[in-house]
């Protein structure tokens, strides 16, 4: 083990979902970083949000915890009135505003009439910064948003109430003793962690002090956890490293390829040498909030999409990886080392309509007589009644003739054929942020190309199922799906949204899922409730029907169901706290109970994964479970509240939406 390794023995995949799977497990113990607070106020309140259910659920479980270091390390930005400088100067409501103020008048220097003949501007100088000046101040408008999602006082009181309970009761002093006795040794012979901290004018020894405060506490539970994770945002190779290689699913099979996009990062083996000694057992694990919910984007996706979005957007704009992604490895996500791949099969030609022969040969020899080529004559013929009206064909049936069987199974596409679409589905399926952002921006270079239906319902499935493992930019594309359609001409954008609404209700084998895959459905399903696609809309609803389909809500419905949410006050004797909190008395959905008498002797936690709800967190469950899109659901508050109130449930009391659908609801409910 101390050698380390070279190779992980591990899929991306493979690698992510294990962390997943540590961290929500029940003897997982859980240590989070100050970083890890610091990077809150990086995030908007529907992203934080999604963090606090996740750390509140497990510090209810006793799992996790903040050591004391780190909360000091976070007072001093308290005492010293310095929050504000967690969040960065780009999510300030003015910082653009600002920035473009000083273009304004550095333009206004040097810009002149000559200068705007060379470019597109129509207009004089006086107009330009005029024209300049106006859209500066339009702008105030779209950027006052920003202005509370990033309040550092708004974000402390929310990390004072739902983390401050997990803050552990340290002898930070004897830990701080123990760290000035063994750092500098320590630092001399590069023992990790902290000698990379050996430069800082202060706090160098602080990396030092949080691990021995691991230590100390883990030894105290080691009877109560099989495992240990450190989630922090450290990631200098003190902390950990990346091995050159890991394992791939590649055309020939599970092979080596280079270990980037992303690195997938493991703890240095002394430090999990040291935890041995100390605790027992090697079972220690670190990673950075983004590898934990890269991770639980594959495991439990719609708990943190937003987190997940957040995230994305973030490490591109602070890091630039959209830059930094190797080329070669976005054109061929499975490139093998040292492997020349044998070319694939070219991508089956589109199915053509059978002919009949006998019409083909009437049709050509219509009105000529085949010998002489002369006109045939026709004898007269007895009138005869009228043939029988035949109904229209179903308008969906010209969407379903185009799609080929790989298209309905596309587990059997062959998305390594040649072609600029097939690579951009092949990135898709990768299954990798770090891959699948950049193929969707790809997409605006060949909305005009000639490509087979099949492949452009092959793209739309893969669209939706980016978007529901949270990558970003397919997440933009479903959010603003109307939008990106009109992009493609017809009957491109109906193949597209054919392909993403199949999706939703079928399996890569072209089966009837158990239940629809809802993450995103309300954008495809808005649209086919609309006129604007009713050939879409009929297609769907003739697979669903062949399928022997019963659902809930059926694509092209737009039936209002309504929620009824009953509350009443819970008692605080927190001044501040008064109003914020409200328990459930009641939830029904078109009058149906679905807050429902918890069954004797079951785990309560076991079937939550949040502990207090907004009123959207209340539409969002429903809305998954049912699949049945948000915008289908009208909330009644009873009695109204504000918007900003959680609500608790009853510690009797279950919120199963999925009761709805009969006896068996609640196996597919989420809960």
């Amino acid at each position: 083990m101390l050698l380390g390794l070279n190779l992980l023995k591990k899929t991306k995949d493979e690698f992510l979902t294990d962390l997943a799977n540590l961290a929500k497990a029940k003897d997982t113990l859980i240590f989070i970083d100050t970083n890890i607070l610091s990077y809150l106020f990086k995030l908007h309140s529907a992203a934080r949000q999604e963090f606090f259910d996740w750390a509140v659920v497990a510090i209810s479980e006793q799992r996790l915890y903040l050591p004391a270091w780190c909360a000091g390390e976070y007072l001093a930005r308290v005492r010293e009135n310095l929050l504000h400088t967690y969040t960065p100067k780009s999510k300030g409501d003015d910082q653009p505003r600002k920035a473009l103020e000083a273009m304004l008048d550095t333009a206004s220097l040097f810009v002149d009439d000559a200068v705007l003949r060379s470019t597109t501007y129509p207009g004089t100088r006086t107009e330009y910064l005029a024209g300049f000046r106006e859209a500066i101040d339009g702008l105030k408008q779209y950027t006052q948003a920003f202005k509370h999602q990033f309040d550092p006082d708004k974000i402390h009181a929310e990390i004072e109430e739902h983390l401050g309970p997990a803050v552990l009761e340290s002898p930070i002093a004897e830990l701080c003793d123990r760290a000035a006795k063994e750092g500098p040794s320590r630092i001399e012979h590069r023992l990790p962690p902290g000698f990379r901290d050996e430069a800082k004018p202060e706090n160098r020894l602080g990396d030092l002090i949080i691990w021995f405060e691991i230590l100390e506490y883990s030894l105290v539970r080691k009877d109560d956890f099989a495992h240990v994770l450190f989630l922090t945002n450290d990631e200098k190779s003190d902390w950990v490293y990346v091995p050159a290689k890991r394992l791939d699913m590649t055309r020939t099979g599970l092979k080596p390829v280079p270990n980037n996009n992303p690195n997938l990062k493991v703890i240095d083996p002394r430090l999990v040498s040291e935890f041995k000694q100390e605790i027992g057992h090697p079972h220690v694990s670190i990673c950075t909030l983004s590898t934990l919910v890269q991770g639980l984007s594959k495991t439990d996706p719609t708990t943190v999409a937003q987190l997940a979005a957040a995230i994305q957007i973030e490490l591109v704009a602070s890091e630039g990886l959209a830059a930094e992604i190797n080329t070669s490895v976005l054109e061929e996500p499975n490139a093998e080392l040292e492997i020349e791949s044998p070319p694939a099969p070219a991508l089956a030609p589109e199915a053509v309509p059978e002919v009949d022969p006998l019409a083909e040969h009437a049709a050509d020899d219509h009105g000529v007589d085949a010998a002489n080529g002369v006109p045939d004559v026709v004898p007269e013929q007895p009138v005869q009644a009228d043939p029988p009206v035949h109904a229209a064909p179903d308008p969906g049936d010209e969407i379903a003739a185009a799609i080929q069987l790989e298209g309905y199974r596309d587990s059997t596409y062959q998305a390594d054929a040649p072609g600029e679409l097939n690579d951009i589905i092949s990135s898709l399926q990768s299954h990798n942020w770090y891959i699948q952002n950049p193929a969707i921006e790809k997409l605006r270079a060949i909305v005009h190309e000639d490509f087979p239906p099949t492949s452009w319902f092959v793209l739309g499935r893969n669209i939706y199922q980016a978007a529901c493992g949270n990558a970003q930019k397919a997440m933009d594309f479903i959010s603003n799906l109307d939008t990106r359609l009109k992009r493609f001409p017809e009957p491109i954008s109906k193949y597209v949204l054919a392909g993403i609404v199949f999706e939703i209700y079928f399996d890569s084998k072209g089966a009837l899922r158990d239940s629809p895959k809802a993450g995103y459905l309300a954008k495809p399903l808005s649209l086919l409730a609309k006129a604007d696609y009713p050939d879409v809309r009929a297609f769907i609803r003739s697979k669903l029907e062949l399928a022997g389909a019963h659902l809930f809500f059926s694509p092209g419905d737009d039936q209002q169901r309504t929620v009824v949410v009953q509350s009443e006050p819970v008692e605080t004797e927190d001044v501040l706290d008064t109003g914020k909190r409200r328990q459930l008395r009641s939830i029904t959905l078109d009058g149906r109970q679905i807050l429902v008498d918890a069954p004797p002797d079951e785990d309560q936690w076991s079937t939550r994964y949040r502990m207090s709800y907004s009123s959207t967190d209340i539409l969002e469950d429903i809305s998954t479970s049912l699949s049945i899109p948000r915008w289908a659901l009208t909330l009644v508050l009873d009695p109204e509240v504000d918007a900003n109130v959680r609500f608790v449930l009853p510690e009797d009391r279950w919120f199963r939406p999925g009761i709805v659908l009969g006896a068996d609801g609640a196996d597919i409910a989420h809960d």
